[in-house]
């Protein structure tokens, strides 16, 4: 069956490979020719041990519970994994929800009063493949019949534990919230696949307190707090950061206004995944050259990646299926890179001229743990665009 699988893929896009396997571009050569790989080197320790989160303060403690690295699940993460291979192969895996999030998030939960409340992990603002999930508290002033949800802007272990098991009650006096943590230092790298990085203690016995002043402020107004508006690198004091008329809450690109070129077409369909050609034979699927994409904007279920880029083609983008937080290369490069805290990455090389080929292009994309290489030709009617390889790991 696998082999008349791979037969059929091979069949689909023999058109493709087969004008792929001819090209050649000096460009792209040197390209990947220049680009430098940084080995993985463990942050040293004196600087965990003086690591300060830029919005929360956590303290020293004498009574607290020491740092378990054997204590890998939550009571009901471990109840779930009880149960078996074959209860998650069968149509009987129930997930069970506290307000919007499925329990296996939750690490501690408690009730006061009127309060509930509870930090969950969750990945819509990390790297996926690549990093740690993202520290998110939920809050509840109505006994849990309405709840709200604030980014902390903490990566778990970077360099911050987040512990489950903290003894500490979760909320205080003042209803703020609060739990035990400590400093990790990563000892090896993120691998795919494979098992996660180790850690080594640092330093242990904090508690970490979350405010909600903190956790709700917006001090634009925009509807990104200024936890998020760090993390997407917007301007927290301006709420429409690129000047484009679209409120950053709202916007695609907020950190760059559109001032297209007639390639800016060809990034956003790859990005898209529309408007595509199956085969250099396919008609009428050229994308266009300056048409400007219709309006959209962002929604709940809109993911969030990061895109290093000096082309402003690829600068201007307006894609419908991504919010994008571009930086330049000079941006990225001058941040202070300690700690593993990226948004998911979506790699896309220039346009790279083929050799001996009139207005043809090459380019490539990854996100995550795959990638795909495209050819592009410009035609009268506009952009051909057709993907001649993929990869994944």
């Amino acid at each position: 069956m696998k082999q008349y699988i791979s037969l059929l893929l091979f069949a689909l896009l023999a058109p493709a490979f087969s004008f792929a396997q001819e090209y050649t571009s000096q460009e792209e050569d040197t390209y990947y020719r220049d680009r430098h790989y940084t080995p993985f080197k463990p942050v040293k320790k004196k600087v965990v041990a003086n690591y300060h989160d830029d919005f929360f303060k956590f303290v020293e403690v004498d009574d607290y519970t020491p740092y378990n690295d054997t204590l890998y699940f939550t009571p009901y993460q471990d109840s779930i994994h009880r149960l078996g291979w074959e209860y998650w192969a069968s149509d009987t895996v129930i997930v069970q929800y506290v307000g919007k999030i499925d329990k296996y998030q939750i690490l501690k939960q408690e009730k006061k009063g009127n309060i509930e409340a509870f930090v969950y992990y969750a990945w819509q603002y990390e790297n996926r493949s690549f990093g740690e999930p993202g520290i998110w508290v939920a809050y509840s002033e109505d006994n849990g019949e309405s709840w709200s949800y604030y980014y902390t802007g903490i990566v778990d272990k970077q360099p911050l534990y987040v512990k489950w098991y903290s003894s500490h009650p979760l909320i205080n006096e003042q209803g703020d919230l609060q739990i035990e943590a400590c400093l990790l230092r990563q000892m090896s790298q993120f691998m795919h696949p494979g098992p996660g990085p180790s850690y080594q203690l640092v330093k242990d016995g904090l508690l970490l307190t979350l405010d909600l002043e903190t956790l709700r402020k917006d001090s634009d107004g925009d509807g990104l707090t200024d936890i998020v508006e760090a993390k997407f690198r917007t301007d927290l004091n301006n709420a429409d950061t690129d000047g484009d008329g679209v409120p950053d809450n709202l916007d695609m690109n907020p950190r760059f206004a559109p001032q297209r070129t007639e390639k800016t077409s060809v990034f956003e369909a790859i990005i898209d995944n529309e408007g595509l050609c199956r085969r250099w034979d396919d008609e009428d699927c050229e994308v266009p050259f300056t048409k400007m994409p219709e309006s959209h904007y962002v929604d709940d279920n809109t993911a969030t990646i990061l895109i290093v880029t000096d082309d402003s083609s690829l600068q201007s983008i307006q894609p419908k299926s991504y919010r994008v937080i571009i930086l330049t290369t000079e941006e990225y490069e001058n941040e202070s890179r300690c700690f593993k805290n990226d948004l998911d990455v979506m790699r896309i090389t220039p346009l790279f001229k083929v050799d001996g080929e009139d207005d043809t292009y090459v380019v490539s994309e990854s996100i995550g743990t795959g990638g795909t290489k495209y050819m592009v030709k410009k035609t009268p009617k506009g952009w051909k665009i057709v993907a001649i390889s993929y990869w994944i790991s």
